[in-house]
């Protein structure tokens, strides 16, 4: 566990470059808001969390398969990783951020990525 990343993982330098390259301004991990959110975007009021579906328990994604050993262990940090998430867009939301969540799946292959990116536009564009 100590190996893996928490930050500039690779889906989020995906979308990053994508933020990038449409002239979006963000700021990173921003520590003194609740969750200390992966993208901050504040001329459109918005928070964008990328999640990798392990990790925070994506519904029915193949990538976020529970491991079968060590069942008790895993299934109260991933539980508790889910409410967390979930307390912390609340308490976003009531602060006033539009809060969206891109999960590692949507931008794993070449095709999903785009279909995510643009939905991911327009949605900042609203």
């Amino acid at each position: 566990m100590s190996r893996v990343s928490q930050r500039n993982t690779a889906p989020e330098k995906k979308v990053l470059s994508f933020l990038r390259e449409n002239k979006f301004h963000f700021r990173k991990n921003v520590k003194t808001l609740p969750g200390s959110p992966d993208i901050v975007l504040p001329e459109v009021q918005t928070i964008i969390f990328i999640h990798g579906c392990f990790w925070h328990g994506h519904k029915k994604c193949k990538l976020a398969k529970r491991p079968s050993s060590n069942k008790i262990y895993w299934y109260k940090k991933i539980d508790e990783n889910i409410e967390r998430d979930k307390r912390k867009t609340k308490e976003l939301r009531k602060l006033g951020w539009r809060v969206l969540t891109v999960w590692q799946c949507q931008i794993k292959s070449k095709a999903k990525s785009i279909r995510r990116l643009n939905s991911l536009t327009n949605q900042l564009q609203r």
